[in-house]
């Protein structure tokens, strides 16, 4: 059994930026984007459902995360859309970890312009 409920988010944040340290980029956005969205991470049922611990470090089960994701948790629009977001990029959904820099450029332009940030 998972026992994470009632940790603090700002150790569990530590806890999963230290696990994230050997892992490839996309893993890393990922952590980064749930610890910098917050909710997730202050969730008593996301914690039990889908983050490990032992000593130092905290990781995701991704495949709990998909699943987790697709029951519906409750939150927002935008709070389950960068759930769903943090899981794709977890999972490597979108082979980014294989993207050479062209295409990687074009993805982040992409994404820029998707959101209005390229203005």
């Amino acid at each position: 059994m998972n026992e994470n409920y009632g940790r603090d988010p700002g150790a569990l944040a530590a806890q999963l930026r230290a696990w994230t340290r050997a892992h490839d980029l996309h893993v890393r956005a990922a952590v980064e984007l749930l610890i910098d969205q917050g909710t997730w991470l202050c969730r008593a049922d996301f914690i039990r459902t889908c983050v490990y611990r032992h000593g130092q470090e905290a990781w995701i089960d991704w495949a709990a995360a998909r699943r987790y994701a697709d029951s519906g948790p409750g939150g927002s629009t935008s709070e389950l859309a960068i759930l769903d977001l943090v899981v794709a990029l977890g999972e490597n959904r979108y082979r980014l970890s294989i993207m050479g820099q062209a295409n990687a450029r074009l993805i982040a332009a992409a994404v820029a312009r998707a959101v209005g940030a390229d203005r």
